[in-house]
């Protein structure tokens, strides 16, 4: 029924692009009633969508109400999804939540979605749960591992504490999710006992009978803590205000709220490679970014006169400075 799906998909991005949930989830009805498995659905159908929706967004297509009306539809496309396969009655139970920090928490729940087709039980956490709180819930919840998303660098930090916490209770940690990094290079980095590139290789992996793998502790980061991390962390405002100062003369007032956020979302990628002690997480943002920006016709110029800025308010930390050399050179 492959096909079946894939002559669906252009008309299923069509209704999420307009937010329409009723006809997105009419064709998904439809698509169930006709015998095509969940599973498929999800891979098929749903993962491709919202691949188009982010490209559609960083090209300038889409705008950031669209992509989150797509998004919001979709969420409740995966909710019928889920609710139309049975409840799983084995004894394996996983936990699934997104980092600490990530918001994006459809990832997690497409997930939980994709493994209750294949018979695990889920446990599905809330963006914006804590490491406190996901250390108060693990005792009590029966699992035997935990899947953690996480789809922005930027909440690695939050996602090492959540790999500690469920690590310190023997618990293993499947992590997978943009945010870290090409081909997962930051997943052993924060702890995680292991990485998957892609929904469909998780459930593989978590469904494995191999799985779940014997834990211990999470190591230690040798460079933590951090004054730098730190530092950048606390002047993320002044760092920002100034950024855009330095924007404004050859942009002009910048009323495209994707340049603020933009800044918002360096300013914490550099505190992240300070973390990490990687300036790659910098730059390999700073190329996104840059990509993004030019797609709205912000002049190339801006960007690194909002680095410089950056730079001259950290004199005080060498670290970060030389990251920003980095990043400026790919400019």
């Amino acid at each position: 029924m492959t096909h079946v799906v894939s002559d669906e998909l252009d008309l299923f991005l069509a209704h999420i692009g307009r937010a329409d949930e009723v006809e997105a989830l009419t064709l998904v009805r439809n698509l169930l009633g006709k015998g095509v498995p969940g599973g498929q659905l999800l891979t098929e159908l749903v993962i491709p969508a919202l691949r188009a929706v982010g490209d559609r967004w960083a090209t300038g297509e889409w705008s950031v109400a669209r992509e989150h009306g797509a998004s919001h539809v979709t969420g409740r496309v995966v909710r019928l999804i889920a609710d139309a396969t049975p409840r799983p009655r084995s004894e394996v139970r996983v936990v699934v939540c997104c980092a600490q920090g990530d918001w994006h928490g459809l990832a997690s729940t497409i997930l939980a979605a994709l493994l209750r087709t294949r018979g695990i039980d889920t446990t599905v956490l809330p963006p914006g749960t804590s490491a406190g709180e996901l250390a108060r819930i693990l005792p009590d919840s029966g699992a035997g591992s935990v899947a953690l998303s996480c789809t922005v660098s930027t909440a690695l930090p939050g996602a090492r504490g959540m790999v500690e916490v469920a690590r310190r209770v023997g618990l293993p940690v499947l992590v997978g999710g943009p945010g870290f990094g090409p081909d997962g290079r930051w997943a052993g980095v924060i702890g995680a006992n292991a990485w998957a590139p892609d929904a469909t290789r998780a459930a593989d992996a978590l469904a494995a009978p191999d799985w779940p793998v014997v834990t211990t502790p999470a190591p230690r980061l040798r460079h933590l803590p951090d004054a730098a991390h730190d530092g950048v962390g606390l002047l993320r405002a002044p760092l920002v205000a100034a950024g855009i100062s330095a924007m404004v003369p050859i942009e002009g007032e910048c009323s495209d709220s994707t340049m603020r956020d933009g800044l918002v979302t360096a300013v914490d990628a550099l505190a992240v490679a300070l973390y990490l002690d990687d300036d790659s997480v910098f730059v390999d943002f700073t190329r996104w970014f840059a990509d993004v920006l030019t797609h709205r016709r912000v002049p190339p110029e801006a960007l690194p006169a909002a680095y410089r800025a950056f730079a001259t308010r950290l004199t005080h930390v060498p670290r970060a400075r030389d990251t920003l050399t980095a990043a400026g050179a790919v400019l």
